[in-house]
């Protein structure tokens, strides 16, 4: 890694449905690629909670807490919380059960929607995926004031799929005045913002949210930064992340957070 404090803060360990290695490799991979630290993120969905994720979760805990996390290496506990305000309950109650390092608040699907990485958009209106969006700047903004999460995941995740793996290209600008309240009150609410640098490496190739959108966050007065590969499997693993890093110090930022007990700890770009 480049930067002395190169950190990745999500990722996912065969714990998660959709993971294929270990924690333990993980951890391991993580300190040959010469990580400062390593937090590892597994799935929970809210929305699927008391059916499927409490008992995952229970398991992902256990698998973290027999790690022998390798000398030289900071590991860090989180959970990527799916779909909080679908499920308040369901997510008190898993941030509440363990104490973890770090907590991702994500949104992968509207309510009622299936998750957007299955949604075909090519053959929508524009007005509809539009509308789309527009639904989901608003429910992020119902999960911030909802709370119980350190920095919000993915910000910009449906353009992932519609625009990265569909091609299907968005008008941004039409949403600036919804996502600047996003980032807003993400500050109010001393939350961070996620940097994944994941797309760099579909159809979209930036960062989610991209530099356009990480130069407003600056300029609004946001400086609460984290980074996160969102890998599923030791090879993605601090994918893009120096990268990443090296555009967030080009616009401005300085530092970035690492969470340990809910707590911000900044860290050097360097």
């Amino acid at each position: 890694m480049e930067h002395k404090y190169a950190s990745d803060c999500h990722s996912h360990s065969n714990c998660s449905p959709d993971g294929e290695h270990s924690p333990g490799a993980m951890a391991e991979r993580a300190r040959e690629l010469g990580l400062y630290a390593y937090t590892l993120t597994d799935h929970c969905e809210c929305n699927e909670y008391e059916g499927k994720y409490r008992e995952r979760q229970a398991i992902a805990w256990a698998e973290m807490e027999k790690l022998s996390v390798p000398k030289g290496l900071v590991f860090l506990k989180g959970i990527e919380l799916g779909q909080a305000t679908q499920n308040p309950e369901g997510a008190r109650e898993a941030v509440e059960k363990y104490p973890y390092d770090f907590v991702i608040g994500s949104l992968h699907n509207l309510r009622d929607k299936e998750d957007f990485y299955y949604m075909d958009c090519r053959e929508k209106p524009r007005e509809e995926i539009d509308g789309l969006l527009d639904t989901y700047w608003d429910e992020l903004l119902e999960m911030i004031e909802l709370g119980g999460f350190d920095s919000l995941g993915h910000l910009t995740y449906p353009l992932r799929y519609i625009q990265g793996e569909q091609g299907v290209i968005v008008d941004l600008e039409r949403h600036y005045e919804k996502i600047d309240g996003v980032f807003k009150s993400l500050m109010e609410h001393k939350k961070a913002l996620e940097v994944n640098s994941s797309s760099f490496f579909n159809g979209l190739g930036e960062t989610m949210p991209g530099p356009g959108l990480l130069r407003r966050y600056y300029e609004l007065g946001g400086r609460l930064l984290t980074f996160g590969s969102d890998s599923h499997r030791m090879e993605h693993l601090g994918r893009g992340i120096d990268r990443a890093m090296a555009e967030a110090r080009a616009i401005g930022f300085t530092e970035f957070a690492l969470y340990r007990q809910h707590e911000p700890v900044m860290l050097p770009l360097e």
